[in-house]
C-alpha cells in the first residue's frame, strides 16, 4: 500500500470509529430515558441464547486498521451471501465494514448496504441481522457494548436480504411456527 493511500486510510477508519463512538454516546441518553416503554433483554426479544446462528460461513478474524489497546479489534469475516440469523443483544451492537460489502438490517425497516468506514449501532433489544453482500465478502469490526448476552431468532429468508422485504413476515411466522431453519434461505 503506498503512503498516500495510507495517509487516506487511517483518517477514514478513525472518522469512522469517531461517528460510532458518538452514536453511541448520543443514544445512550435516549436509550436510559425510554427504558421503561421499551425494555432490552429477554422481554424485548424473543429468541434464544445459543452459540452463532448464521447461514453459510462466519470466521472470526480481528481487524488490524483498528487497534484497541494495541492490539486488532474484534471482527469477522462473512463469506459472499452469507449472514447472521436474526438476533438482539441486551447491550447494544457495534458493526463498521473496513472491507468488501456488507449488509444489515433492524427489524421494521429495509435492509441497508454498506462499504468501507460504514458504520451501525444496534442498540440494546434491537433485532437485526448483518452479513456480506450476495457478490461480495465482508470484513467487520464488530463488537457488543458491556455484559451483553445475544438471543437468537430465525433465519433471515431470501426477501429480506434482498432487501424486499422489512422482516415483519418472517417474525410473525417464527413466532408462529418457533422453526428458525427457512427452506432455501440461502443467496
Amino acid at each position: 500500500m503506498t503512503e498516500r493511500a495510507d495517509s487516506i486510510r487511517r483518517p477514514l477508519v478513525l472518522g469512522g470509529l469517531l461517528a460510532v463512538l458518538f452514536a453511541v454516546y448520543a443514544s445512550s441518553g435516549d436509550a436510559q430515558t425510554s427504558a421503561a416503554a421499551a425494555p432490552a433483554g429477554p422481554a424485548a426479544c424473543p429468541g434464544q441464547t445459543m452459540s452463532v446462528q448464521a447461514t453459510g460461513v462466519y470466521t472470526q478474524m480481528p481487524v488490524p486498521d483498528i487497534t484497541i489497546n494495541g492490539k486488532p479489534a474484534p471482527g469477522a469475516i462473512w463469506g459472499a451471501g452469507m449472514r447472521s440469523y436474526w438476533h438482539c443483544h441486551t447491550g447494544g451492537q457495534v458493526l463498521m465494514l473496513d472491507q468488501g460489502v456488507g449488509r444489515v438490517q433492524v427489524r421494521g425497516e429495509r435492509m441497508r448496504t454498506l462499504h468501507r468506514g460504514d458504520t451501525h449501532y444496534a442498540g440494546p433489544g434491537v433485532e437485526h441481522w448483518h452479513g456480506a453482500a450476495a457478490d461480495q465478502s465482508g470484513h467487520f469490526f464488530q463488537t457488543s457494548i458491556g455484559e451483553s448476552t445475544t438471543f437468537w431468532m430465525e433465519e433471515v429468508g431470501r426477501e429480506d436480504y434482498m432487501g424486499y422485504d422489512s422482516g415483519l413476515a418472517s417474525r410473525a411466522e417464527f413466532l408462529k411456527s418457533g422453526v428458525r431453519k427457512k427452506p432455501g434461505a440461502a443467496r
